[in-house]
């Protein structure tokens, strides 16, 4: 009886550490996948991956407090990973918010079932880096780190030391330099529109300069954006190429 314990036991941690990841993956993770989905996929994964663990005849406790502590562990791991994917995701959001101040589009939002209301560049951001993300098959990358998890670190082998917080700071630090490389074009833009501006109002002092702005700089910046669109696109493209080879690193040093 205590094999068969054993065995669901395994079998739990599993699906515990895939789900979680899962729920915070990028695509995988969208608040708008049904949480059945999720629950779903991350149970066939632990099937699928239950053989790989299940040879390595684990040392698992099953008492209860052992058990609980175990599960923390495997839940923390997951959402680690997960947190740490998302990373690139939230920095391309910050690009979209230092658009929308600087061009005066902060005010119109867009609803956006996972955040609430969200500014329409960062919005648009997002989605053409999520396209970007599928494309490159970062979905599959998901699932490779899931079991690439499992190979770096055993059923209870969490642990949070130097070299995971240096990790995860740096990458956090990342996320800052994707907002600022998403929004350089249109601040550039923007801020020779200003200069040209403050010119024309010392050439023109009867030029409405304040009303004359929002429309000008709303323009510009659209044309910057739509003629940045797949320098955009290549730069999204290296810098989740770059964020896997972060990813595999952070699972390598937990």
């Amino acid at each position: 009886m205590e094999v068969y314990a054993l065995q669901l036991v395994l079998f739990i941690m599993i699906f515990v550490r895939c789900t979680t990841l899962i729920s915070l993956a990028p695509v995988l993770g969208h608040v708008s996948v049904p949480a059945q989905v999720k629950i779903a996929f991350g149970m066939f994964m632990a099937i699928v991956l239950y053989p790989l663990m299940a040879a390595k005849h684990p040392d698992v406790d099953l008492r209860l407090l052992p058990l609980t502590i175990l599960a923390v562990q495997e839940a923390m791991t997951g959402m680690v990973i997960g947190f740490a994917m998302s990373l690139v995701f939230a920095g391309v959001r910050v690009g979209g918010e230092l658009i929308g101040f600087d061009l005066g589009l902060s005010i119109a939002t867009a609803f956006d079932p996972e955040t609430g209301s969200n500014n329409i560049v960062g919005a648009f951001l997002y989605l053409a880096l999520l396209l970007v993300f599928i494309l490159i098959n970062g979905h599959h990358f998901v699932l490779h780190a899931m079991v690439l998890s499992y190979q770096a670190i055993p059923l209870g082998g969490f642990s949070v030391n130097g070299p995971v917080v240096d990790q995860l700071i740096r990458m956090t630090g990342i996320m800052f330099v994707v907002g600022l490389k998403c929004a350089a074009p249109i601040i550039v833009a923007s801020f020779l529109m200003n200069v040209a501006l403050a010119i024309l109002s010392r050439v023109a002092p009867q030029v409405n300069v304040f009303i004359v702005s929002f429309p000008i700089k709303i323009g510009v910046g659209v044309l910057v954006l739509m003629a940045a669109a797949p320098l955009l696109v290549y730069t999204f493209k290296n810098l989740l190429t770059g964020f896997e080879e972060d990813i595999v690193e952070l699972i390598r040093v937990m």
